[in-house]
C-alpha cells in the first residue's frame, strides 16, 4: 500500500533549494554586468603594439619614385640639380661643349694660317717629293672647304654626345669615349686644339666616376609600358 504524496502547505510558495525567481527583467543582472567587458582588462588589439608599418617605412617611402632616379641611389654628397641631372654630369656636359667650341675655333683659325710662308713651303716640298705639279693657289679653295666641312661634322658630333650624355644615354657616353681616345693623337704639337682635347677627355672621365655612373644605368621610360600614362596598356 503506497503512501500518497503530501501536498505542500503553501502551494504558491517557493520550492526548497530554488532561488526566488525575479520578475522578467526586474532584478536580473545585465548580460556581462559582473563580468568584465570583452577585452576590458586586456589591451585592445594593437594598443601596446605599433600599428602595422608605424615603425617601419611605408612601402616605397625610402625608394625613389618610378623615373625619379636610377635603380641605385647616388652617393651621399652628390646632389642633383633641379632638373634631376647630377651636378657632375652637368659639369661634364659643359666641359664637352667647351671642348667642341675650342676645337671649332682652332679649325677656323687654321684657315688663316694657310697663307703663311711656312705652310706654303711645306706644301711645295710635299708636292715636289710626290712629283705632282700642283699650284698652291689652285688647291687652296679645296683645303678651305675641307676644313669647313670637317668643322661642321665635328660640331654635330660634339652636340650629339653632349646633349645625349646629359640625358643619361649610355651609348652617348661610349661614343664620347671613342672620340676622346682618338683625340689623344691631336695633343701634339701643343696648340689651342690641345686645350680642347684635354677638356673633352676630362668631361668623359667624369662620366665614369662612382657618383655619375648610376645615372647611365637608370630605368628608361620605355622599359615599363604598363606604367606609362597613355601607354598601350593603359585604359
Amino acid at each position: 500500500m503506497s503512501i500518497p504524496p503530501v501536498p505542500p502547505s503553501n502551494p504558491d510558495g517557493p520550492i526548497p533549494g530554488d532561488q526566488p525567481a525575479p520578475q522578467y527583467g526586474q532584478n536580473a543582472p545585465q548580460y556581462g554586468q559582473n563580468a568584465p567587458q570583452y577585452g576590458q582588462n586586456a589591451p585592445q588589439y594593437g594598443q601596446n603594439a605599433p600599428q602595422y608599418g608605424q615603425n617601419a617605412p611605408q612601402y616605397g617611402q625610402n625608394a625613389p619614385q618610378y623615373g625619379q632616379s636610377p635603380y641605385a641611389q647616388y652617393p651621399a654628397g652628390q646632389q642633383q640639380s633641379g632638373d634631376g641631372v647630377p651636378k657632375l654630369v652637368n659639369i661634364a656636359f659643359w666641359l664637352i661643349v667647351g671642348s667642341g667650341v675650342v676645337w671649332l675655333l682652332s679649325l677656323l683659325l687654321s684657315i688663316g694660317t694657310l697663307d703663311t710662308p711656312a705652310v706654303r713651303d711645306m706644301f711645295q716640298e710635299q708636292m715636289a717629293a710626290s712629283g705632282a705639279d700642283v699650284n698652291f693657289n689652285e688647291i687652296k679653295p679645296f683645303l678651305v672647304g675641307t676644313i669647313v666641312v670637317f668643322a661642321l661634322i665635328s660640331a654635330a658630333l660634339y652636340a650629339l654626345v653632349a646633349l645625349n650624355v646629359r640625358k643619361g644615354k649610355n651609348w652617348a657616353r661610349i661614343l664620347g669615349t671613342v672620340f676622346a681616345a682618338l683625340s689623344v693623337f691631336s695633343l701634339f704639337p701643343l696648340s689651342i686644339g690641345t686645350l680642347a682635347v684635354l677638356a673633352g677627355i676630362a668631361g668623359i672621365v667624369m662620366l665614369y666616376l662612382p657618383a655619375t655612373s648610376p645615372y647611365f644605368r637608370k630605368q628608361q621610360p620605355f622599359a615599363n609600358p604598363y606604367g606609362q600614362p597613355g601607354g598601350p596598356f593603359q585604359k
